[in-house]
């Protein structure tokens, strides 16, 4: 049996992949941007937790072996030119190589006293700065 067709071949099997190309867009996928973010993170470098959160006036906290105090965080994005800055006092900062982890030694004078400090990460490269947490000293 023989159907004649109102329209070529072609355009039928040229529409869906037209279709597929136009709800696309120029949008990469997210493995191909390196500067892609999880879903609902609003700042590039981002805490997503940190510790310890608080400690005692003059009481040491998560002591390294050389005796220093130590913060760590989670973040998203960190960079090599990342640091950890509280109360306006930038502190000696490691980063991992992955940008998820972020560690720094923190000087006695910062908890001597009781107080609740502003910490948060900056590109000292870039001059981004991530979300602000709270440090507490009682």
């Amino acid at each position: 049996m023989y159907f004649k067709m109102k329209q070529p071949i072609s355009i039928v099997l040229l529409c869906p992949a037209l279709l597929l190309l136009a709800a696309c867009g120029t949008n990469k996928p997210a493995a191909a941007d390196a500067t892609a973010r999880p879903p609902g993170i609003e700042k590039y470098i981002t805490i997503v937790d940190f510790g310890p959160g608080n400690t005692k006036a003059g009481e040491d906290f998560n002591v390294q072996p050389d005796g220093v105090s130590a913060f760590w965080f989670n973040t998203y994005h960190a960079t090599a030119s990342t640091v950890v800055v509280i109360n306006g006092t930038v502190l000696p900062t490691t980063v991992q190589p992955n940008g998820k982890l972020v560690t720094a030694g923190v000087p006695k004078a910062v908890y001597a006293k009781a107080g609740e400090f502003p910490v948060y990460l900056l590109d000292q490269r870039t001059g981004e700065r991530s979300n602000e947490v709270k440090f507490v000293v009682n």
